[in-house]
């Protein structure tokens, strides 16, 4: 029983500094507590990727990867754009739930929040994925909470520099029997290798750092 409690005040240490790493010149994540429901957003707007605009950074990695092999360029063009609509702002809404312990609904275009919270990723390392040496994602992050029904009125406002993204195998999954904890690290390593994969994992920390705070 003392492992378990020592290792739950392990967790909310991590997350705890999580929510720590964000830097506020307005407000802070206390607005957001006791909220059940919250509107989201992102915003991609001058947003860039490898220390180039995202619109150079897309042309050039599509180029380069059909030369490599034809249509890989355009693959990663559409995953890129597929999970700016569709992945990250899923990962932000699940993660904000399962992080309060699901008792805060996040969603977007949601009328019934009191806030909203506004996500602008500004620049973007893709970070490198393999199965040995994986360089996370970086993510630099704008944040943003306004009122729902008057988003003019900002109650809080912060920066997170350099949230990192990578898939990573649970913790004490080394330790399950038959091979089966390898096979849960060689999986989530395995998703490093779609870069979208690994922003993605930066929008779930940060995601859940805001969750744990409105529990």
């Amino acid at each position: 029983m003392k492992k378990i409690v020592l290792a739950l005040l392990a967790v909310a240490a991590i997350h705890t500094a999580d929510a720590q790493k964000i830097k506020w010149d307005k407000g802070d994540l206390k607005v957001l507590k006791g909220q059940t429901q919250l509107s989201t957003e992102i915003i991609y707007e001058n947003l860039q990727v490898s220390s180039m605009p995202e619109e150079q950074f897309l042309k050039e990695r599509k180029n380069r990867d059909n030369e490599e092999k034809a249509g890989a360029g355009d693959i990663f063009a559409n995953n890129w754009e597929d999970a700016k609509k569709t992945k990250y702002i899923k990962r932000v809404n699940d993660h904000v739930f399962s992080a309060s312990k699901k008792k805060v609904t996040a969603s977007e275009n949601n009328t019934s929040a009191t806030y909203k919270l506004i996500l602008k990723p500004n620049n973007i390392d893709l970070g490198k994925g393999r199965y040995f040496g994986t360089k996370p994602a970086l993510v630099d992050f704008d944040i943003t909470i306004v009122e729902t029904a008057n988003p003019s009125n900002v109650v809080a406002h912060g920066v997170a520099l350099a949230v990192k993204g990578e898939a990573k195998a649970p913790k004490g999954s080394g330790w399950i029997p038959g091979g089966a904890g390898a096979v849960i690290d060689a999986s989530n390593r395995s998703q490093n290798f779609e870069a979208t994969n690994r922003v993605a994992e930066s929008f779930e920390l940060l995601a859940t750092a805001i969750g744990k705070s409105m529990k």
